[in-house]
């Protein structure tokens, strides 16, 4: 037994490492549509939700105008609700008041005609619109263009200054600096090589999750090109527009997060259906499974020379493979709010869950899959059911979701605060709501509305909306942890941040205020009076000596050093003996969730005097004795996966 173990690890770890794109067992890809033809029943997992996806459609070609105004796979730009795209009605941003009026009278002016194709004109110049980003019915639409020059069209593919909302129906301007001047005059780029100088490059910028089996390069004019993998048979594809000719070589690029993308090219797992000849991302370590993930689900520069914005060895120019991990092929460019772990700008689940317990968790390494399904049509692809154990340890599927805390309780159920909830009670939620809700709300300190106000849904606490993709807040945090509001006031010579309390609920109409006047309220912005005093008011239950959750000592006993520690340091008390109080300095090299305990010689813990989210810095916090007998006192400090632990002497 213990040498067919050792094969099948063997063998595992061999597929992992050759599942290079276009050489998993030499291998070459099939495209989806013919992964499709056979799994699209329930016997094989009905996986054809993935074309309902952004992974699917992110990018869509927009040669014509078959797809117009239909979500995910045309152009829905429609300011006016008129029912037209905004280029079949011609807009010309120079008539009317938007976010371009800075650069009147050479706005960009949006058309469309059948030998033309969609089109923006920017001062002289007429740019074609081939591709579309987004159109999710979600979030934004962006515009990709060849650029127009006496040359000829450029061959690499630019994104134009021009963004749609969806939600709120505006435009607003994305990397005008591309487009125009310092003085709001347009770029004149009358050569290929002028093109090639403009900074919103497809190929260089996006195309590292958007292209299946992407390969890049540069051409004699400095353009960047892009290659993706072609399917097995175009024909499947005729009543689609996720593929596309990116190179100009003939033939259809596989565009968008495919099936091999993440489970490997497949060409004699298509002709034998031999399930070895394939990846299957669950049979990976919970560390690659969500690396693999957050290959696209993260901000920063391809390594070691930052010249790509994705993921890839830029020195050899090469991608990763299946089984990679993201730290060695890009860097962490995330922007986040002060506290140094919460994301503010999107796109950045896989830094989020790397800040958190998660991927550690006691029980079991948790990932991405077990909370998404990137083969349904729910919206977010949240799982819709997971399989579990009941008390007898016999298997049960438990129907999900995220609004009625199911999909939370699936795993959570049976231990911590909800010690007491079985596994069964989830599965048949609808008669055990009135079971379960009083246990929830004994850790909420809410009522229990999950589905109707909110009241204790478990993602309004621990993944409030922090951060941004068209509109403030459009994205949920993945740190899992809840904010409090002491992080408002605390960071407000950075301008404060969101706390979980007021990002979900209390800063919108329609929630308790408090008492607070938030009715001029700007949400983007979080250093305004009302956003200050509904944080002092929320602290009264949430942070320093709060009567709901109590955060330990006031962090204005804490004080900032101007410089950043080099290293994490705890320092010896002083003065040492003391009586009856002492101060305690700690240094953090980076923004961590501190913890930091006084316990008896007996390890009984006797006072908690940080319990928070602390930026980088120097501090010192006081402890004060009085009450506690004399003798010899531990206290420990715990951040960022480090310990340190001290004595001191407490003598009266």
């Amino acid at each position: 037994m213990e040498k067919k173990g050792y094969y099948v690890l063997l063998v595992l770890a061999i597929c992992i490492l050759v599942a290079v794109p276009g050489n998993l067992f030499g291998q070459t890809y099939v495209g989806p549509e013919k992964c499709l033809q056979c799994h699209n029943n329930a016997g094989l997992g009905d996986m054809t939700g993935w074309r309902t996806s952004l992974h699917a459609n992110g990018y869509s070609s927009q040669l014509d105008d078959s797809h117009t105004m239909q979500n995910l796979t045309g152009v829905i730009n429609d300011y006016d609700q008129n029912g037209i795209d905004d280029f079949h009605d011609g807009l010309d941003f120079n008539t009317i008041d938007s976010a371009f009026d800075p650069f009147k009278p050479n706005a960009p002016i949006l058309a469309y005609s059948d030998s033309t194709g969609y089109t923006i004109t920017i001062g002289n110049a007429t740019h074609r619109v081939y591709l579309t980003y987004g159109g999710s019915g979600l979030y934004k639409q962006r515009y990709i263009v060849k650029i127009k020059t006496s040359e000829g069209e450029s061959k690499d593919h630019y994104i134009a200054p021009v963004q749609y909302n969806e939600k709120t129906r505006e435009y607003v301007l994305y990397h005008t600096n591309a487009w125009y001047d310092a003085n709001n005059d347009p770029i004149d780029y009358s050569t290929l090589a002028e093109a090639a100088t403009n900074n919103r490059s497809m190929a260089k910028g996006c195309s590292g999750c958007h292209v299946t089996g992407l390969t890049v390069e540069q051409d004699a004019n400095g353009e960047w090109i892009q290659h993706g993998e072609s399917p097995v048979d175009e024909a499947l594809y005729a009543s689609y527009n996720n593929v596309y000719d990116l190179d100009g070589d003939g033939d259809l690029d596989l565009m968008n997060t495919t099936c091999e993308t993440c489970h490997g090219p497949g060409s004699d797992h298509a002709s034998t259906g031999d399930k070895t000849k394939i990846i299957n991302p669950e049979d990976l370590t919970a560390e690659q499974a969500n690396n693999l993930c957050g290959m696209c689900h993260s901000r920063g520069k391809s390594l070691p020379n930052g010249t790509l914005s994705y993921p890839y060895d830029d020195a050899n120019m090469t991608g990763w493979s299946i089984g990679d991990l993201v730290a060695d092929y890009y860097s962490d460019g995330g922007g986040n709010w002060p506290d140094g772990k919460s994301s503010v700008k999107h796109h950045q689940q896989f830094f989020d869950l790397y800040e958190s317990s998660k991927p550690t968790f006691q029980f079991h390494n948790v990932t991405c899959f077990e909370c998404h399904n990137v083969h349904n049509t729910e919206k977010h692809h949240i799982r819709r059911q997971v399989m579990e154990e009941d008390s007898t340890g016999a298997p049960i599927a438990i129907a999900t979701d995220n609004d009625d805390n199911t999909l939370c309780l699936s795993c959570h159920a049976t231990h911590g605060d909800f010690a007491d909830i079985p596994v069964e009670w989830v599965a048949d939620y609808a008669n055990h709501v009135a079971d379960i809700a009083p246990i929830v709300s004994a850790h909420t300190n809410h009522s229990y509305d999950p589905t109707g106000t909110g009241a204790s849904r478990c993602s309004k606490c621990h993944m409030p909306k922090i951060a941004k993709s068209a509109v403030p807040y459009d994205i949920h945090a993945h740190t899992f942890m809840v904010l409090s509001p002491e992080l408002t006031t605390f960071y407000q010579p950075e301008g404060g941040m969101p706390n979980s309390c007021a990002a979900s609920c209390h800063i919108k109409a329609g929630y308790p205020n408090l008492g607070v006047d938030v009715g001029s309220d700007v949400l983007s912005s979080w250093d305004e009076p009302s956003d200050i005093a509904l944080a002092d008011t929320l602290m009264h239950y949430y942070g320093p000596g709060g009567i709901w959750w109590d955060t330990g000592a006031p962090l204005a006993v804490v004080s900032r050093d101007a410089g950043l520690p080099a290293t994490y340091a705890l320092e010896q008390n002083y003065p040492n003996p003391f009586n009856p109080s002492t101060t305690i300095a700690f240094n953090l090299a980076d923004a961590g969730f501190v913890k930091l305990n006084v316990y008896n010689i007996l390890g009984q813990k006797v006072e908690t005097l940080v319990d928070k989210m602390v930026m980088a810095g120097s501090y010192k916090v006081q402890f004060e004795g009085t009450g506690l007998a004399s003798g010899v006192y531990v206290y420990r400090l715990q951040v960022n996966g480090i310990v340190q632990v001290k004595k001191m002497l407490l003598t009266k």
